[in-house]
């Protein structure tokens, strides 16, 4: 079993991790703006990854931008998660009562069909709330940050999911539909991750300059 982590050691974690997942998702910020291009190109024709001589130069660098958007972004995920969990479990060691999330359900609910479409977001909430002192009863309004990320977030993976599906038809205009799709849907992907990395800060300084605070005359 871990030993459990005092707030002074969750927290010096959570600074670690914050410059780590950081870095990463800028990484998805921007290798996504590379892949929009990417779709615009080769819903217009300039890309052609199919060509009858082989990919041009450019299909061959925007391929590689591809490759890297999905590694940078399954790194992302990990990362991530890793620092949701640690910043909810800093609420915890910090002695916030009436949590209703736990650490591993705060990331748990992001792969639960259905209920991660508003699960992670009340999650999150609870996490900014808690880290600043304030409320989070029902009804309390989220801050602007967590609700443009999670609109972004939202709508930039249902666009995803449905171009994926209209570039797997086979039909030539499903194709060009669908890469406008992923290029929306990067659009939208590119902004959670700005919002994100907001988000990341904010709720640094709020365990900081609350919590902390809070726990050294506790």
């Amino acid at each position: 079993m871990m030993a459990e982590m005092s707030f002074a050691e969750g927290f010096a974690l959570l600074e670690r991790r914050t410059k780590l997942a950081s870095k990463v998702i800028w990484a998805v910020f921007v290798l996504s703006i590379a892949t929009i291009f990417g779709d615009i190109f080769q819903a217009i024709g300039i890309v052609d990854f199919d060509a009858y001589d082989g990919p041009s130069p450019l299909s061959w660098l925007f391929l590689i931008a591809y490759l890297f958007y999905l590694l940078a972004f399954l790194i992302s995920v990990v990362m991530v998660s890793m620092w949701i969990y640690r910043a909810h479990d800093n609420l915890r060691s910090a002695g916030v009562p009436e949590l209703e999330f736990t650490p591993g359900w705060s990331v748990g609910w992001f792969f639960v069909p259905i209920m991660n479409l508003f699960k992670p977001f009340q999650a999150m909430k609870e996490l900014w709330n808690a880290s600043y002192g304030t409320s989070n009863a029902y009804g309390a309004q989220a801050p602007s940050s967590i609700g443009t990320w999670w609109a972004f977030w939202v709508v930039g993976t249902i666009l995803g999911n449905v171009s994926f599906r209209m570039t797997m038809s086979g039909q030539e205009t499903g194709i060009s539909l669908g890469l406008i799709l992923s290029a929306l849907s990067g659009i939208f992907l590119a902004g959670a991750a700005w919002f994100l990395l907001r988000i990341l800060r904010e709720v640094l300084e709020g365990q900081r300059n609350h919590l902390q605070v809070q726990e050294a005359f506790a």
